[in-house]
């Protein structure tokens, strides 16, 4: 009897767990004090509301990698978008944003990651930022209007949250 590839797809999809991520609960700080959350030619309470979301999104996706039984609560303290938002340019009378490299992303949050029993296993204070964001391999599409907030996001993941060791308050520079 031949059995058919896909058939046995589906059967070993069938005994695989489900992947499931910890829970994430991001708050935000007051986007009126942030560094820079401007808008350009888009309102700027939608805009705001745009970018948190996409923010929270990939905090999100990145808690994918933690155990289910997790808790992760972060608060965005501050924010400071990649680029600049720059004015007169031709057929943007609302401004623009250019990004240069000396516009690099940086954001502050603070964070506290709990077990299923409530447990702090990491907490503190983070001000991160990626002098270097445009140097390298991009390995996104230039469509992706939020790709060097949401690097910076993975990288804090991978140095801070996914590092074995529980480590105290760090500032990342």
């Amino acid at each position: 009897m031949l059995v058919k590839p896909s058939v046995v797809a589906i059967a070993l999809l069938a005994f695989m767990p489900l992947s499931q991520a910890a829970t994430v609960q991001v708050s935000w700080g007051d986007p009126a004090k942030f560094r820079d959350i401007r808008a350009g030619d888009e309102n700027q309470i939608k805009y705001q509301e745009r970018v948190m979301k996409e923010l929270e999104t990939a905090f999100q996706h990145e808690a994918a990698l933690l155990p289910t039984d997790q808790t992760l609560k972060i608060e965005i303290k501050d924010l400071d978008l990649a680029g600049e938002l720059e004015y007169f340019h031709g057929g943007f009378p609302f401004g623009i944003r250019i990004v240069r490299n000396m516009d690099f992303p940086s954001m502050e949050l603070s964070y506290e990651l709990r077990d299923s029993k409530s447990q702090v296993l990491k907490s503190g204070d983070s001000k991160i930022s990626d002098m270097g964001f445009r140097d390298g391999i991009q390995p996104f599409s230039h469509n992706e209007p939020l790709r060097y907030e949401i690097k910076l996001i993975k990288q804090w993941y991978k140095r801070e949250i996914m590092d074995s060791k529980p480590q105290p308050s760090v500032s990342m520079r």
